[in-house]
């Protein structure tokens, strides 16, 4: 290579370094000024480092030590987990609260009077629901009976209503009707029932189908099982005034009927229980309590229900 070929190449390395040189003063300036924006985040970084709008953030050994950084979890599944544990972590502190009674302390202790799990006669459970009842009124006295379910011939047809004569009634007066075509319009117009039973008679049903569909699912139909369909209306009407009870069993198989008031003499209401443990002796019942409006259950034993 000759000297001037020489000189040539070095003069134009020159030119080219002093030509990058002053881009890069150029670039410089118009990074000071504001003007280029880079693409690559990490010379961005750097930029901003460089002017001061982004520093590293560090503790002391102190500091740190005293309020420690807690990590941020890694996702919302994290998250969720460590809120469960904490909710755990609190409940396992909380002290257990005892549940309150739904019953006043006056039920509370007329209910000590019971031997819990204790079965009694009925002479016996009829002198103690006198006794716990709670009602500031005169109350009545309940049987609530629930029936075993039974096998065999017959049970199929096993009717779920009926009728009871009580020999002092129940204290309570039912209100009874006798349908006529004039009471059959008005319900039908109406649709609101003013009784608690209806008495037709056998002639009178077609038209009593009109209003079927709002008597039956009160349990208000007149039905031939029940007495209410008959002849003599009248008659059944003033059985009804003088103590005939009807009853009606529910899915679960219970009856619930009254047998009294609590003011009443014991020897009245045994009467009346005495009648309805006819019609279900021991053998048809699962269980049997015996209760005021307002009081505890008083369980009775099957055994002695005489």
């Amino acid at each position: 290579m000759t000297k001037d070929t020489k000189n040539i190449l070095d003069e134009e390395r020159l030119a080219q370094e002093e030509s990058e040189a002053s881009l890069k003063r150029e670039a410089g300036d118009r990074v000071g000024k504001g003007v280029v924006q880079y693409e690559d985040e990490e010379v961005e970084e750097a930029l901003e480092v460089e002017k001061g709008a982004k520093t590293l953030a560090t503790k002391p050994a102190e500091v740190a030590a005293i309020h420690p950084v807690k990590a941020e979890p890694e996702s919302k599944l994290e998250r969720r987990k460590q809120k469960k544990a904490q909710r755990q972590e609190e409940k396992s502190v909380k002290t257990p609260v005892k549940p309150k009674s739904s019953h006043s302390a006056r039920y509370q202790k007329v209910k000590e009077k019971l031997d819990k799990g204790k079965l009694y006669r009925l002479e016996e459970a009829i002198e103690l629901v006198k006794e716990v009842s709670q009602s500031r009124f005169d109350g009545s006295v309940e049987l609530h009976l629930n029936l075993a379910k039974r096998k065999g011939k017959g049970v199929a047809n096993e009717s779920t209503r009926g009728l009871i004569h009580l020999p002092h009634g129940t204290g309570k007066k039912a209100k009874a009707v006798v349908l006529d075509e004039a009471k059959i319009e008005e319900i039908a117009k109406t649709k609101k029932i003013d009784f608690d039973i209806a008495i037709a008679t056998p002639a009178l049903m077609p038209k009593v189908a009109k209003i079927a569909r709002i008597l039956g699912p009160k349990g208000k139909m007149p039905e031939p099982k029940t007495g209410t369909v008959t002849d003599h209306p009248e008659k059944v009407l003033d059985e009804i005034e003088r103590g005939r009870l009807e009853y009606r069993l529910d899915d679960t198989r219970n009856v619930h009927l009254l047998i009294g008031k609590v003011s009443w003499d014991k020897e009245k209401l045994l009467e009346n229980a005495r009648v309805v443990f006819n019609i279900f002796p021991s053998f048809k019942l699962s269980s049997a309590t015996v209760t005021p409006t307002i009081g505890p259950a008083i369980r009775l034993d099957l055994t002695q229900l005489k």
